[in-house]
């Protein structure tokens, strides 16, 4: 009996919690790819993720799922799903589904991007977002946001990204929420084959700057190992990747200051 009641006393208070991120106003979260959070929430230059000039490899093809249920808390689940293409003449295109919610509060979200690359030294993208979000009892309501991002290699070891997030502003639930307008500037330098540095510079235009730095050690073939730290919120995180043949299998996990770790998974497969 007072196991229960402390059970369910404890999951009020992470909701408590979790009510400043998640009522100001719906999609707070950019991205929750296993990969990405690994590296301490760096978005604007890892494959895969929000910057859509960060170009998949030529004559190339790779899905990508993943899982989390955040928190741990039963009803915070979160589903991503990436397919991402490569074409000839430095092209790419990609389609996202992302959905966090239950049965009762769904945000969804699904994304078409693409890339150009001009020149080997500068890449291009542009992506639309399509937000839904659906409350049982309630009319859902949908909203188009617009990405634009670009990468510029300075040399063969470094390169620098910019991503701006929802240039058009978008508001959602009757044009009453206003949803995130953020801005990234990364920067990626990997000195060896080996090894790689990120650091990112994250602001959200009702937040504070946020620092993002991170690294990724391949001490084998078939592995890489991720970490990061991030600043305003303070977390760290960390992961491993594992690869076999065309298929990659990522864990991470997410430290929070108050409510319990989280934890993610992925699962992808690509082939050229």
């Amino acid at each position: 009996m007072w196991r229960y009641v402390l059970k369910t006393l404890r999951k009020w208070v992470y909701m408590i919690f979790l009510l400043p991120v998640l009522c100001p106003a719906a999609f707070e979260i950019q991205s929750l790819n296993t990969a990405g959070i690994a590296l301490g929430s760096v978005s604007s230059l890892y494959p895969g993720l929000l910057n859509p000039a960060v170009l998949t490899p030529e004559r190339s093809f790779r899905f990508h799922t993943d899982y989390s249920q955040l928190y741990g808390i039963k009803g915070l689940d979160y589903y991503h799903a990436g397919i991402d293409y490569g074409f000839i003449k430095r092209k790419s295109a990609g389609l996202v589904f992302q959905n966090l919610g239950n049965s009762v509060y769904q945000e969804k979200t699904v994304t078409f991007k693409f890339g150009q690359d001009i020149r080997n030294v500068l890449s291009l993208g542009l992506s639309l977002n399509v937000y839904n979000v659906a409350i049982s009892g309630y009319q859902s309501s949908t909203a188009f946001g617009l990405n634009v991002g670009s990468v510029l290699n300075l040399d063969k070891q470094t390169q620098l990204a910019f991503l701006y997030q929802n240039v058009n502003n978008p508001s959602i639930c009757e044009q009453t929420d206003p949803l995130p307008q953020c801005f990234y500037f990364g920067v990626r330098y990997f000195p060896k084959s080996s090894f790689e540095l990120y650091g990112e510079l994250f602001k959200d235009t009702e937040f504070p700057f946020s620092l993002r730095l991170a690294s990724v050690l391949k001490p084998f073939s078939f592995m890489d190992i991720k970490c990061g730290v991030q600043f305003k919120p303070d977390r760290f995180s960390g992961g491993v990747s594992v690869y076999w043949r065309k298929l990659s299998l990522d864990i991470a996990v997410l430290h929070h200051q108050v409510l319990p770790y989280t934890f993610f998974y992925g699962l992808g497969y690509g082939f050229r």
